[in-house]
């Protein structure tokens, strides 16, 4: 239902927010269909699932993960093509739809082995309906990840089956390079219950199995494994530290705060304006998002089981070490979206419905006002 109303919703706001200037520089068509749903990161899946990687520097194709666009071919191919941009625009959403229900099954069966059934039901009810939940809709790698990563800690904690656990923790790598993290609350499960699994502690080797089988074929294809790390300076994304982050997202928060509702945010403005409008408002969103995802974490620390917690985190920080010098937490609320940990413990204090209610309101009526900025070519994490 939620998928639903997101899908109706993003139709409607895109016909009524005016088109931002980006829309001449995405490649995305038909242009007022499915696409809605597949430009910025989604344009260059659709791309990859048409004709696989093309050489660095000058296309930053490495930099994304290959499962979702294989996934995507080969989704295309079983349904008898075509194999085209309009095609793919249209089956890529509809991939990020189909794995949605085994992600929210997952997260819910977690929630409930570690609390109860109130708990699990409110944990899938503010995902669903949290403020960059459209991305479930889009052509990203929101949906399959969360179905691959949570499946990982399902098998593990609920029905106590490492290989399964480390087999989806490989696709999950092959999917997003922080994927590689399940490692780190399966180790801790195996650790915990080690008179139970002895031996098959070595099925932990093959966790880590999709990212290295990339930087395999990166190395074979192009002659550098890290590529997809390096290939991300195209957007001028960079090492940085943790205190250096820190100072130069609140001061880029701060000033951008008073841009969250200017007039260029939402008109048809020039290509400049907007880009500037966007980038204050998007670092004010990227700090707020990764404050609240790190306080609720630190806050359920005494409550959700320490794997849970510490994969939540590591989710997070990441964030924290790999800006640009204008967005120093560029992504962060999307990122936020896949620490299901998060929504867990936010399940904790709504077990009252009321506020459940409250909360499911104003979180939705967030989610509205940023998916209309993102179904308008308007980039938002």
């Amino acid at each position: 239902a939620s998928r639903l109303f997101y899908l109706i919703s993003g139709s409607l706001l895109a016909y009524l927010v005016p088109t931002s200037s980006f829309q001449s520089v995405t490649l995305d068509v038909p242009s007022g269909s499915m696409n809605i749903w597949s430009h910025w990161d989604g344009e260059h899946y659709v791309t990859l699932a048409m004709g696989g990687y093309l050489h660095p520097p000058d296309n930053v194709s490495p930099a994304f993960f290959p499962l979702y666009p294989l996934l995507l071919r080969s989704f295309a191919e079983l349904l008898g093509g075509p194999i085209t941009k309009e095609a793919l625009s249209v089956l890529a959403p509809l991939l990020s739809l189909v794995f949605l229900p085994f992600a929210l099954y997952f997260i819910y069966y977690i929630a409930l082995d570690a609390f109860d059934e109130r708990v699990a039901k409110g944990t899938v009810l503010i995902l669903a309906f949290f403020p960059t939940t459209f991305f479930l809709n889009a052509a990203y790698t929101e949906s399959l990840f969360l179905a691959l990563s949570a499946g990982s800690l399902w098998a593990i904690r609920v029905r106590k089956d490492l290989l399964v656990a480390c087999v989806l923790a490989a696709l999950a790598a092959a999917t997003r390079n922080v994927g590689v993290f399940l490692v780190v609350p399966l180790m801790y499960e195996w650790i915990k219950d080690v008179e139970r699994f002895r031996w098959r502690g070595i099925y932990l080797l093959l966790a880590p199995g999709g990212l290295f089988a990339y930087m395999g074929y990166l190395w074979v294809r192009f002659g550098d494994p890290l590529l997809f790390y390096s290939a991300q300076e195209s957007w001028g994304r960079q090492a940085t530290g943790p205190l250096d982050t820190a100072s130069r997202a609140w001061a880029s928060a701060v000033e951008g705060a008073g841009r969250l509702l200017g007039h260029d945010l939402w008109v048809h403005p020039t290509l400049s304006n907007v880009a500037n409008q966007l980038a204050g408002a998007s670092n004010f969103f990227n700090l707020a998002f990764f404050v609240f995802a790190v306080v609720v974490l630190l806050a359920g620390v005494r409550y959700l089981p320490l794997s849970l917690t510490v994969y939540g985190l590591l989710l997070v920080a990441p964030a924290t070490l790999f800006g640009t010098p204008g967005s120093p937490l560029m992504g962060t609320p999307r990122y936020v979206l896949v620490a299901f940990p998060v929504f867990i413990v936010l399940a904790l204090p709504f077990k009252n419905r009321l506020l459940l209610g409250g909360w499911l309101i104003m979180s939705t009526l967030m989610s509205l006002a940023l998916c209309g900025l993102f179904v308008s070519w308007r980039f938002v994490a």
